[in-house]
């Protein structure tokens, strides 16, 4: 499986990075095995600079990575940051790999951490304790050294950490199997709780499933019945849209600059990142994409293939 890639800076020169899952080759009794190979690719010409391969540790020793998913986490420090997961098990969960970007080296592995956000040389991610109904800890981990750099106070059922901007996460969480939630803004670097929303009797807290960053201001998180966008450098809740509240919730394809992409029932909508109020109701498109130039997205009409568009704000 080929993750996203991403676009960072390596020994001064912009670099894509692109990990995808491998297999390497058995011989004579030694069977195959599973790897993550990660890719250098120069921007400019397409080329590939470098590769480096991750042997992945404890997976099926059967050669075959089928069910095996790779995520790109982010860079810090100089050190590419990787997840591995069993997509039959959990998305959410994995193991964590540090790809010295300068030596191409494996710096430390980590088997039940699943790293989830990067930033300031820190990793925030998820970890269950020991156990039949292990508890979930959010931690902060060093990217260069693996060190422990904080832990939070709060042991929950289950946990999920998102990305939510370039110093914060989100952290959405269940206290305990009856069904009670809470989310959380963290910072990375620190694990500084700086909002949390509680479930009540009466009002079920927002539940996202993946934060997206405008690369300027706001971080919009999204799941199947709401949307909300929080102040990136605050993390102060901004607005939010639920099921039953009058208005329907969209699936956010994209953001950029203040301005929140994507669809209802009623086809492409635009969103004013700031305020969640409709900026534009007949788009035509609603781009996955999006930088200060370009936007790119499904052809009109829903017919195969992808094209590029002119951006709004």
């Amino acid at each position: 499986m080929i993750a996203s890639p991403a676009l960072t800076s390596v020994g001064g020169r912009p670099t894509v990075l692109a990990p995808f899952v491998g297999e390497s080759p058995g011989q004579g009794t030694t069977p195959g095995r599973p790897l993550v190979e990660v890719v250098a690719i120069d921007p400019e010409s397409g080329k590939a600079d470098w590769r480096a391969e991750i042997p992945i540790e404890g997976w099926p020793e059967n050669g075959s990575s089928n069910g095996v998913e790779v995520s790109f986490v982010g860079v810090a420090d100089g050190v590419g940051i990787v997840r591995i997961a069993d997509s039959s098990l959990s998305a959410r969960g994995g193991d964590t790999y540090a790809l010295d970007l300068g030596s191409r080296k494996v710096l430390w592995s980590m088997r039940g951490f699943a790293g989830r956000a990067v930033a300031a040389g820190v990793v925030a991610g998820q970890q269950p304790g020991a156990g039949q109904t292990p508890k979930v800890q959010v931690r902060g981990i060093d990217a260069r050294t693996g060190r422990q750099r904080w832990a939070s106070p709060r042991v929950a059922f289950s946990v999920d950490v998102f990305a939510a901007g370039p110093s914060k996460a989100v952290v959405r969480g269940r206290a305990d199997q009856d069904g009670k939630r809470y989310v959380e803004v963290v910072e990375i670097a620190t694990g500084r709780v700086v909002t949390v929303t509680e479930d009540k009797p009466d009002a079920r807290a927002p539940s996202p499933l993946d934060c997206v960053y405008d690369e300027q201001a706001i971080a919009v998180c999204s799941g199947g019945d709401w949307v909300g966008a929080l102040d990136a450098q605050t993390g102060s809740w901004l607005w939010s849209i639920t099921t039953g509240g009058g208005r329907l919730v969209p699936i956010v394809t994209g953001t950029w600059h203040g301005v929140v992409y994507g669809r209802t029932d009623n086809g492409p909508v635009v969103l004013d990142g700031r305020t969640g109020t409709d900026r534009e109701t007949q788009p035509g498109v609603a781009p996955s994409v999006v930088n200060d130039s370009v936007a790119i997205g499904p052809w009109p009409g829903g017919a195969l293939g992808s094209s590029s568009y002119p951006v709004i704000g």
